[in-house]
């Protein structure tokens, strides 16, 4: 009987717990990795990928951005992004690529894309 109660508490314990990761997997798999430019910085600050992986640069502020990245192993700028718009951009090579916005400088943000 002492084994059996035992056995319920943990299994009280770690099902929510597993619930949550169940949730959280599904929801990454499901959802694309966003950036949203808002409140003149970049939320999240920090995302990692995959090779191949796309992240789409949401604009939330009323106003426009320049996101670029200066990168060695992936320059890219996809030019004024107005407020209310999304671009994508997919990144196909491995490595570190610090993103910035060249209206205000001191946003700053990081994909780490692994291979």
């Amino acid at each position: 009987m002492a084994m059996s109660r035992a056995w319920r508490k943990w299994a009280f314990t770690l099902a929510p717990v597993m619930g949550l990761g169940l949730l959280a997997g599904s929801s990454a798999a499901e959802d694309p990795f966003v950036i949203a430019q808002r409140d003149i910085s970049f939320t999240p600050r920090a995302v990692t990928i995959k090779v191949g992986d796309q992240v789409t640069f949401r604009n939330e502020d009323p106003f426009g951005h320049n996101v670029y990245s200066p990168s060695m192993n992936g320059v890219f700028d996809i030019g004024l992004q107005d407020p209310g718009t999304e671009t994508p951009v997919t990144f196909t090579a491995p490595g570190e690529f610090i993103i910035q916005c060249r209206i205000h400088p001191k946003m700053r943000a990081k994909v780490l894309v692994e291979p």
